[in-house]
């Protein structure tokens, strides 16, 4: 009438053991988890009309391209006018692929497909999907240093 674990059991309960370790040790690194809480939160300001969260998270040189280079200023202006001629908007990320740099690990690659659609009502009037690759810095925070987005 022992009160341990019957011998049996033990190897199950080693083997659930070791099965906790080995998923704790497949979860995402905290660059990669940084970086997808930095893309919710864009997600969320293009839905919001928010350009300043989504000017807050580019470095100040940041290359942004949609089929032609743009600087901040003019990156901001397209945002403005898309959020008034499309005042509701959703945003999917999908197939989002983050590779930090193994070395520095200040530095990644972030690649990944936008949809994106928007009216003036609830049904969209317009929609795309986009390619974008782009290049992230931490300096304190993740922050999208270039950005190239191609149409489908």
């Amino acid at each position: 009438m022992g009160t341990g674990l019957p011998v049996r059991k033990i190897p199950a309960y080693l083997l659930l053991l070791v099965l906790q370790l080995m998923i704790a040790g497949c979860s995402q690194s905290p660059p990669e988890e940084a970086i997808r809480h930095a893309l919710d939160e864009l997600e969320q300001a293009i839905e919001d009309g928010d350009t300043g969260t989504i000017m807050d998270r580019l470095t100040d040189n940041a290359n942004v391209s949609r089929g032609h280079p743009m600087n901040r200023k003019e990156l901001q202006r397209t945002l403005i006018a898309a959020f008034f001629r499309y005042p509701k908007r959703q945003v999917t990320l999908a197939g989002i692929r983050i590779e930090v740099d193994p070395v520095s690990r200040k530095t990644a690659r972030v690649r990944f497909t936008a949809i994106v659609w928007g009216g003036r009502n609830l049904l969209p009037e317009n929609g795309d999907s986009y390619q974008v690759d782009s290049h992230w810095v931490y300096d304190g925070n993740w922050k999208i240093d270039s950005l190239d987005a191609s149409g489908q």
